[in-house]
């Protein structure tokens, strides 16, 4: 299991001392939902409330206050409204449960939503942090788009390998997630039938942005 903390701390270049909320903020959300929080997320607001809204809040975002969604706790919505996230309350009991994810969540008949299991919830906070990084939260950033099918090498992921880790935890069918410098930098790559559509990047510093980005020879 991944503590998520730990990375989002480096990758952001926080303080190490915690810069959350305050606990009895969280158990009054928790007492007004009737709900318990998986240790996971309690602790993830414990140590990083206060920075949800840099860490979260540019293109997907942690949902604060809470909300209940039929029989989810909603913790999470895209920037376009178009997609959430959320744990079933059944499995808030579980330390570790899985986040699933719904892109019809507002059908007028709640009996008609149908959510798929996207992420385990210690993956899917670390993944939210480096989707929103190489989206702008992070201060130095490229993203690059394969939309000729030539700007984009074959090969991008062999080239990757040799200057940053995958983070096993996080691969998708359609995204793999990578990390250099010990969180340092992070890179995404967005991928259609095991070809590469997407690259980002990003980092708070500016010095290892440019190294890899030269690493990797993309021209940019």
């Amino acid at each position: 299991m991944l503590n998520p903390i730990t990375p989002i701390k480096h990758l952001y270049a926080l303080a190490a001392a915690p810069s959350g909320l305050d606990s009895a903020i969280i158990e009054q959300s928790e007492q007004a939902l009737g709900v318990v929080l998986p240790a996971i997320l309690y602790h993830y607001f414990m140590e990083l409330g206060h920075e949800h809204c840099l860490i979260n809040g540019c293109y997907q975002r942690l949902v604060l206050p809470l909300e209940v969604l039929g029989d989810y706790l909603l913790i999470g919505k895209s920037c376009d409204h178009d997609t959430v996230w959320g744990i079933a309350l059944a499995d808030l009991a579980q330390h570790n449960p899985m986040v699933m994810m719904s892109r019809n969540f507002d059908a007028i008949d709640q009996r008609e939503v149908h959510w798929f299991g996207h992420l385990s919830l210690d993956a899917f906070l670390l993944a939210q942090a480096i989707v929103n990084g190489v989206n702008g939260s992070l201060a130095h950033c490229v993203r690059l788009y394969n939309f000729d099918g030539v700007s984009l090498p074959e090969n991008l992921l062999e080239t990757i390998a040799q200057v940053a880790e995958e983070i096993p935890e996080l691969q998708q069918v359609h995204e793999r997630f990578y990390q250099a410098h010990d969180f340092g930098v992070v890179m995404m790559v967005s991928l259609d039938d095991h070809q590469p559509t997407a690259f980002m990047m990003g980092s708070q510093d500016e010095g290892l942005f440019a190294q890899c980005i030269h690493q990797l020879t993309l021209g940019v």
